[in-house]
């Protein structure tokens, strides 16, 4: 009986204990009184934007257009990396930008999120980055989940989009971001423009032509709209005074990656394709691009050979000190140069561009790109005079050339040019350069009704499948 006692005791008093905490309110005990109550978008901002910093400076198309080649440890130049993951865009910086947008247009949240700009701009920037990004991942591997992404568990495996889809997405994403810009106040965390809303505007339209001219074998009357949209707003870089450049600070959180890359370390050296080709041709951006070799004859520059171990790096030349070991160099992501050529074979198309013709543009391509690079007025009108306009491939060859250290750019106007030609580095397994990235492994593994599918749909899941626009 007791013991009978005691248990039921020991029970009530339980209870009672239970009871007395399940009621207690413990108030904001566990809530820091100074921490944000909502997502800060300036921050996802400024987390986003270090991502435009990334693809410009993406290694990738500078190894693969023999820009540059590797010293000791040649990978990428023997193309011998097969597959990429681009989960880490879905999940950091689109997810960033798509958070914006959305505090920016809920009911609840939008007047908080007003306090780091205008609502309709912040949005318009998440818009034309997420654009501008998503533009890189499909010209890596082509298709890829975005309709039916970011759904979560409600949907963990959702289908791919084709490339064309998301050219078109695209181009959507451009132009409503370009409708929503306003004079309200630009957007806090904006380390690119500084939240000048005249300038996004610009990189919005550059993007639009960038795309236009990328599809323009693949669907020319859309191309052609496109483009020509833009020309007629007028609102496009005609000078290098409009270059669109990402801009880097001197302390390690906010430096330029290659200021990063030379170190500690001496990886790339110039590719033995561009200091060969520009020697022959008495180019004088040779040293504006790069240093003679620091062990070998006085003033000479030496190209590596693509995919080759380079052990003693150096032997060669190396990108000038300017570009690797000042931290605050910046990288250009749309230039004067690269929209004159790309006017130049527009206007060779046919396409309404203003009164210049083809060798017109085809020369203000020229003298930009040397110009920003700081050539000599005289050595430029040397140049010129005996580099004139004759068809695409001169267009091809000098945008390559203009393209220097845009990887992402050069490799894509490779591809749908055609031109230059390059002959593929002989110490790679399979010697042909890739024309796109393949599928993470992952991908298959995880969503392979839909990997299946769009294999099917688009072709071989391996480096040389050529991706919807590229024709030629």
């Amino acid at each position: 009986m007791n013991n009978t006692l005691k248990k039921i005791s020991l029970f009530i008093c339980a209870s009672l204990i239970f009871t007395s905490c399940d009621s207690v309110d413990f108030g904001d005990t566990n809530e820091n009184p100074n921490g944000p109550t909502a997502a800060v978008t300036s921050q996802l901002l400024t987390q986003a934007q270090k991502t435009v910093s990334s693809i410009g400076t993406n290694l990738s198309g500078i190894l693969f257009t023999q820009q540059l080649a590797e010293g000791q440890y040649p990978g990428e130049s023997r193309y011998a990396v097969l597959t990429y993951n681009y989960n880490s865009y879905f999940t950091g910086p689109i997810q960033n930008l798509n958070e914006i947008i959305k505090l920016n247009q809920g009911a609840e949240t939008m007047a908080q999120a007003e306090a780091f700009g205008n609502n309709n701009n912040q949005i318009a920037v998440a818009k034309i980055i997420r654009a501008y990004i998503l533009q890189f991942m499909t010209d890596r591997w082509g298709a890829l989940p975005w309709t039916e992404a970011f759904q979560g568990i409600d949907n963990p495996q959702p289908k791919f989009d084709s490339q064309q889809d998301i050219y078109m997405i695209m181009f959507a994403e451009v132009e409503e971001a370009l409708a929503l810009i306003n004079s309200g106040a630009g957007p806090s965390g904006d380390v690119i423009f500084g939240g000048d809303m005249a300038k996004w505007e610009l990189f919005a339209n550059s993007l639009k032509m960038t795309m236009a001219l990328r599809i323009s074998d693949a669907d020319p009357a859309l191309a052609k709209t496109k483009f020509e949209q833009v020309i007629s707003s007028g609102n496009f870089i005609s000078s290098n005074a409009d270059n669109i450049l990402f801009n880097y600070g001197s302390d390690d959180a906010s430096d330029s990656p290659w200021h990063d890359r030379f170190k500690t370390r001496e990886d790339y050296v110039l590719s033995e394709t561009l200091v060969n080709t520009l020697t022959s041709m008495s180019d004088p951006r040779l040293p504006k691009y790069g240093e003679p070799s620091r062990t070998g004859v006085l003033g000479v520059y030496v190209g590596a050979e693509n995919g080759k171990v380079n052990g003693n790096v150096p032997d060669y030349s190396f990108p000038t000190g300017t570009i690797i070991y000042n931290e605050t160099y910046p990288t250009p992501i749309y230039t004067a140069a690269q929209m004159k050529f790309a006017m130049a074979e527009a206007k060779m198309k046919g396409w309404n561009v203003g009164a210049s013709s083809p060798a017109e543009l085809f020369t203000q391509g020229i003298e930009a790109s040397m110009t920003y690079w700081g050539v000599d007025s005289a050595d430029i009108a040397t140049y010129t005079a005996s580099h004139t306009y004759g068809n695409i491939n001169d267009i091809a060859y000098e945008k390559w050339i203009a393209l220097y250290l845009n990887g992402p750019e050069a490799w894509a106007e490779w591809r749908r040019l055609d031109s230059p030609a390059l002959t593929p580095s002989i110490y790679a397994g399979d010697q042909r350069i890739p024309v796109r990235h393949a599928y993470d492994s992952s991908v298959e593994d995880n969503n392979k009704a839909n990997y299946d599918a769009i294999v099917a749909s688009q072709g071989q899941d391996d480096l040389h499948t050529k991706l919807w626009w590229d024709k030629n």
